[in-house]
């Protein structure tokens, strides 16, 4: 393995929001959906789908309802779904049912598809394509339900495109190696990491990186907003069966 090459590919991996319409060379696409399908998963279980959404109609109602174009621009468009349906069905098909789990699958069906996602990313930029996630989708989740056709115990986690960069963004910054990665126990922050965290944050087209988490995080935010519709819809698809 050319281990030079393999981290050339995930250093260089950024969000691409403008793209060349074009389309890929389906042995290509073919590639990059197997590596999502030889991700890992918990137990074997692979509680994730993915809808590729190839009509285009559909593609452009999506893309408006989010406001984003670069959906419909690029040349592939994907929707990760938390999947406890097909086990339940699976479960059903030799006599069995699914237990008082879904929770916890909930959780676990994020990471999986989450890491078969990211498989795909990768596979994507070392074939020169670029991707971007698009976690607008829980914004018009209900919706991605509807047109997507999900049946219970299935919900809509975040999207992805894939296809030809039409441009070349710069990196964004990440946090700290030692504020992501704790050795054998969790340490606490004292007043000089915060700091150090929010100048290793500091971005052009942001400025201050408590603009952003005050955008999303804060009290007032707009993920309130979606916690709330979330909690309503996971409860509608019987996925949060025991949270009042």
């Amino acid at each position: 393995m050319d281990v030079t090459g393999f981290l050339g590919v995930v250093f260089s991996r950024r969000s691409v929001r403008r793209y060349v319409r074009a389309s890929i060379p389906s042995e290509h696409l073919s590639l990059i959906m197997e590596a999502g399908r030889r991700a890992p998963t918990d137990a074997t279980l692979q509680l994730w789908t993915s809808i590729r959404v190839s009509d285009f109609g559909l593609r452009e109602r999506i893309a408006g309802a989010l406001g984003q174009k670069h959906v419909l621009e690029a040349s592939e468009f994907f929707v990760f779904i938390a999947d406890l349906y097909r086990p339940s069905r699976l479960l059903e098909f030799r006599g069995y049912r699914l237990g008082d789990v879904e929770e916890l699958l909930l959780l676990l069906a994020a990471v999986d598809a989450a890491l078969a996602a990211e498989n795909m990313v990768l596979a994507a930029q070392a074939l020169g394509y670029g991707s971007c996630f698009i976690g607008g989708i829980h914004n018009i989740a209900g919706s991605i339900i509807e047109w997507l056709g999900l049946p219970e115990k299935t919900y809509p986690l975040f999207g992805l495109t894939i296809g030809i960069p039409a441009e070349n963004p710069h990196e964004r910054p990440r946090l700290p190696l030692d504020m992501l990665f704790h050795e054998n126990r969790y340490r606490e922050y004292v007043e000089g990491d915060l700091a150090k965290a929010y100048n290793s944050m500091e971005f052009q087209s942001w400025g201050d990186w408590l603009r952003v988490l005050r955008k999303y995080v804060a009290q007032g935010g707009v993920f309130e907003v979606r916690n709330r519709e979330f909690l309503e819809l996971a409860r509608r698809q019987r996925l949060l069966i025991h949270v009042d």
